[in-house]
């Protein structure tokens, strides 16, 4: 999944989560950093910065570790003073490895467990690679596409009902 894909499909989760559940005070301006926060680390460190040491685009981001601490300390921080803006940064990183099947990479995704040197991958030309499959693997167009609808939709009723500055403000959809 490249963007779409993350943003809208974790941003769609999350509301499903909030209508049956019992949040309902969301910054859906962390949710959605949360939803490409995996990326936003490990693709410049691990395949850009310090691609001769990694060769790998998914590394510290894409580890159940990393969406556990965020998750506890956005527990720590709600439960110190109501606010859950970080523990739903962590609910979109956490759900950013389920849309990346990581489970397909237990070396990686159960980091340190398995050693603490990430597995290497052909990381190659990831960005040519990720633009072919879009436009010819279903699974990959498919999930981008209905990303993209869930995050028109969202947007077009924000500037509809005259709420894109409330949303940049206090993220509420």
């Amino acid at each position: 999944m490249i963007f779409f894909g993350h943003l809208g499909l974790t941003t769609g989760a999350v509301k499903i989560g909030e209508k049956i559940g019992k949040y309902t005070d969301i910054d859906y301006r962390f949710v959605l950093i949360g939803a490409i926060l995996p990326d936003l680390i490990d693709k410049p460190v691990g395949a850009v910065l310090f691609r001769s040491t990694f060769h790998n685009s998914r590394i510290f981001g894409h580890t159940v570790l990393f969406s556990t601490i965020i998750i506890l300390l956005g527990i720590y921080q709600f439960k110190r003073n109501k606010n859950n803006s970080i523990l739903f940064l962590g609910v979109g990183s956490a759900i950013h490895l389920i849309l990346d099947s990581m489970w397909i990479y237990p070396h990686t995704l159960f980091w340190p467990y398995f050693g603490l040197r990430f597995p290497t991958r052909p990381e190659g030309q990831w960005v040519r690679s990720d633009l072919v499959r879009l436009v010819s693997d279903p699974k990959y167009y498919l999930s981008e596409f209905t990303g993209f609808i869930i995050i028109a939709h969202y947007f077009i009723r924000l500037i509809k009902n005259k709420n894109l500055k409330a949303f940049l403000k206090d993220g509420r959809l």
